[in-house]
């Protein structure tokens, strides 16, 4: 997935395995192929011959199939059910292979870089729950397919995490942070216990899945996919260095407010034009970044009743409150208010 040795903005490509599915799944609706790819236009040797689509390709693919099979069907989770990990090459390979849930996870963090695809994954755990949050990045995804970028990346781990789980299914729980979807009971009937208009993009789960043993577990394939992934690691690792990670850790509230992007790159050691350049790379910008620290900071104060919205947007740096609620609205679907009532 990763790509071009240009030094300014990498080439994100997509496996050719994704692109056969989305035809495969829009034949079994009575579409021809060829007919799709023209739609598309792509070419269709180029499908035949195994080639993988850059992200403006695929992603005008999913419109397409997505225009086909209209709003009645959820492409993106009826994807993320079909791929199989494989699809993300060594690294799906080495999940697979792992001893546990817990260590299939240590490998995602570790190299999930390489192979998101416009999304990010974070991983944590608070009071035995593990979360696994996903963000799209903007710069690489837009924004009306991303809904279906993270329908499809939530139903892949889901269905993982579903496949080892002995326990009972709603103890998994999914969370989406826009509104409830007309295919909301094909979702539910898929993914079981899930919840649109929340705070986050996400997957909940006791600790305690993720220490069962995986049916596949193999030291030796381990060790050959895990190889894989360090060369290519070493390969990109210098001039993909998570610098976007980096300056998420900077990007820390103070009393006078958010680091600039001056003072960011001050405390990155780095020009900014450096900068620049770098997190345009990863497919991200400074106010990228920014709002998702601006997030992440306001979920977590709005737990706290004794602050009022305004407070908290004054806090987060926005001079007109209204301006926070409008964001806050578009990153949740709620406003502040909704969200605090929710919670409490």
């Amino acid at each position: 997935m990763p790509s071009s040795e240009n030094e300014s903005m990498p080439v994100v490509t997509v496996p050719a395995l994704f692109t056969r599915s989305y035809l495969a799944l829009a034949e079994e609706y009575g579409h021809a192929r060829q007919q799709i790819l023209r739609r598309a236009g792509i070419s269709a040797s180029r499908i035949a011959s195994g080639h993988e689509l850059s992200m403006p390709e695929y992603l005008c693919l999913l419109s397409t199939v997505g225009d086909l099979l209209g709003p009645q069907v959820c492409i993106g989770v009826e994807m993320g059910w079909r791929i199989p990990p494989t699809a993300l090459g060594p690294l799906g390979a080495a999940v697979l292979s792992s001893q546990t849930g817990r260590d299939a996870l240590a490998l995602c963090r570790r190299f999930w870089r390489f192979y998101g695809m416009g999304l990010t994954l974070s991983i944590s755990s608070v009071d035995s729950v593990c979360t696994l949050s996903f963000q799209i990045q903007p710069a690489l995804v837009p924004a009306e397919h991303r809904h279906t970028v993270l329908e499809a990346m939530v139903a892949g781990f889901a269905r993982g995490i579903l496949g080892l789980h002995r326990g009972a299914p709603e103890d998994i729980v999914i969370w989406f942070d826009f509104d409830k979807p007309p295919w909301a009971k094909s979702v539910r009937d898929r993914l079981g216990n899930v919840h649109w208009g929340m705070p986050a993009c996400c997957i909940r789960l006791p600790e305690h899945v993720l220490d069962a043993p995986l049916p596949n577990a193999s030291a030796l394939a381990l060790n050959d996919a895990l190889s894989q992934c360090v060369q290519l690691e070493r390969l990109l690792g210098k001039r993909m260095d998570d610098i976007a990670e980096r300056a998420r850790h900077e990007l820390v509230r103070q009393v006078d407010g958010y680091p600039s992007f001056e003072a960011l790159a001050e405390r990155l050691h780095m020009s900014t034009r450096t900068l620049r350049r770098r997190l345009r790379d990863q497919g991200v910008g400074y106010m990228d970044l920014l709002n998702m620290a601006r997030r992440r900071d306001a979920l977590s104060l709005l737990k706290r009743p004794v602050l009022e919205v305004a407070q908290i947007a004054q806090m987060l740096g926005y001079a007109d409150p209204a301006n926070f609620t409008r964001a806050f609205k578009q990153w949740t679907g709620l406003t502040p208010s909704a969200w605090r009532a929710r919670l409490s």
